[in-house]
């Protein structure tokens, strides 16, 4: 059985897939595209992350593909419905990453709310100026939650402890009988202080915070996105930074990776990392030990693992 591995793994999760079947890994490879339509024809089980897509051209040349593995939560860089038109299993492994993110988008609220990165930056270039680095408080604030799943509740908890108030938006919830307030997203982007984004992509989610969504964020508001690119404006949010309407943004994640409106983000309280949510030895450790568990269902005869 050939396992095909396209995005970098763990060790030990290699180790573990090679039990299963022969591996051939063209993570590193320079071509990687060209080799993934070479690899993927007789293939029977594909392992990816985040960075390689899995579209119906590709999918199509996988002509005995029965697994598609996804070492991680988000799904949309592969064509999940053909995939299941095609009897092929599509398996991810959605708890995996929950703390690291959850660690990161914290990290950004208060690297935003500090202007971490221009001081830091500031201080290396010798300079001394502290009037430019006015930061604001947490405590007392609201967060507000677009998307309240496992690792919204997460960030809540931690931002508590901070003092914080929150709420959260979520069509998904109809009856909410807790401490945090349910609102309509509009209402939540009028009266938050601070507003991190935990939403799927999906075509309900595409550009959910649009321009005129955008619109209804208070002024001196923070906004945090580490879920996916491409549910809100990234450029007009960035235009709402420079005018001064908004404090700060925290962007992990973004509509086109690597972002070509790069020379856009400089000099401004933008806190940008490279879509590395995820990306710790325990999250990919745990990401890949659960994919192996889930491939081996799968091949066992439990489809429940699978999307």
């Amino acid at each position: 059985m050939k396992i095909l591995i396209c995005d970098t793994l763990n060790e030990k999760v290699l180790k573990e897939l090679q039990t299963i079947g022969e591996c051939v890994d063209i993570s590193s490879s320079q071509k990687k595209h060209e080799d993934l339509e070479i690899n993927i024809g007789d293939a029977e089980i594909v392992v990816i992350r985040s960075a390689t897509n899995l579209d119906k051209a590709i999918i199509d040349k996988g002509k005995i593909l029965k697994i598609i593995a996804r070492c991680g939560v988000g799904v949309d860089n592969i064509d999940v419905d053909y995939a299941k038109l095609q009897n092929i299993f599509v398996t991810n492994s959605p708890a995996a990453n929950l703390l690291s993110v959850v660690e990161l988008t914290v990290s950004l609220i208060i690297s935003a709310a500090r202007k971490i990165n221009l001081s830091d930056k500031h201080v290396k270039e010798g300079k001394w100026n502290r009037k430019e680095f006015v930061g604001i408080e947490l405590y007392g604030k609201q967060l507000g939650i677009i998307g309240f799943g496992k690792a919204g509740k997460l960030v809540s908890k931690i931002m508590k402890s901070f003092g914080m108030s929150v709420a959260f938006y979520d069509p998904y919830i109809k009856d909410w009988n807790g401490p945090e307030k349910n609102l309509e997203l509009d209402e939540l982007l009028r009266t938050s202080d601070v507003i991190s984004i935990h939403v799927i992509k999906t075509k309900e989610t595409e550009n959910l915070i649009s321009k005129q969504k955008l619109d209804l964020l208070k002024e001196n508001a923070i906004l945090v996105n580490t879920s996916r690119g491409g549910v809100l404006d990234e450029n007009y949010l960035i235009k709402l930074l420079k005018s001064k309407k908004i404090f700060g943004i925290g962007l992990d994640v973004y509509s086109e990776e690597p972002p070509k409106n790069m020379d856009t983000f400089k000099d401004l309280n933008i806190i940008s990392t490279p879509h590395i949510g995820a990306s710790t030895g325990e999250a990919q450790l745990k990401a890949g030990l659960d994919t192996v568990e889930n491939i081996k269902k799968i091949l066992a005869g439990d489809t429940t693992v699978a999307i």
